[in-house]
């Protein structure tokens, strides 16, 4: 075990802790700093997407049915 005095230990026990809490804390307010908030998604955003989302659908399937008997329609015709 290392040998020393009292005195000096505890200078270098205080100048360590010293050191790891400035550490810690510029790391703190650089990762503070760096990192990007998180977004938080609305709920009644995302029920209005799925609104418009079922409103194109609906439409999508009138455009193929009208595409399906104009089809028939040409079919019987020749």
């Amino acid at each position: 075990m290392l040998t020393c005095k009292n005195k000096i230990f505890s200078k270098f026990l205080f100048f360590s802790l010293f050191f790891v809490t400035v550490s810690f804390i510029i790391n703190s307010v650089i990762v503070h700093a760096f990192v990007p908030p998180e977004k938080k998604r609305s709920h009644k955003k995302a029920v209005e997407i799925q609104v418009q989302q079922r409103e194109i659908l609906d439409h999508l399937e009138r455009i193929e049915n009208k595409m399906i008997i104009s089809e028939k329609r040409n079919f019987n015709v020749d």
